[in-house]
């Protein structure tokens, strides 16, 4: 993998990880009626996701500057929005036009930087 390739890959996992987590605290809030344990087990995964995130970002800063790895976050905004949908959410077509164009930006903006 190239420079730029290797940051993105695990800035693309920390995202999954954080859409993992919340989909998992969701879930939590739908299954209340199963009782206590099935909850605490969806929170302790999230939690779990959470704690390997954290780990992740820690070792993407030790490698790249912040610069160039915080901006790719980026995808996390129209990732969300699917994962709002897949849950239901209605989802208008400005939501998706503003998440896709910040992430548009952020990625012209990061990647125009690396040239």
């Amino acid at each position: 993998m190239n420079d730029t390739k290797k940051p993105l890959a695990l800035v693309t996992m920390t995202v999954l990880l954080q859409l993992t987590g919340a989909a998992l605290l969701k879930q939590a809030t739908l299954e209340v009626h199963l009782g206590l344990v099935i909850t605490a087990v969806f929170i302790a995964a999230a939690f779990g996701m959470q704690g390997a995130r954290f780990l992740l970002w820690g070792y993407a800063h030790r490698r790249w500057p912040l610069s160039m790895t915080y901006p790719m976050t980026a995808i996390f905004f129209p990732l969300l929005i699917a994962l709002a949908m897949l849950y239901g959410e209605q989802v208008a077509l400005h939501q998706w036009l503003g998440g896709l164009l910040i992430s548009a930006g952020v990625a012209w903006i990061t990647f125009k930087g690396m040239e």
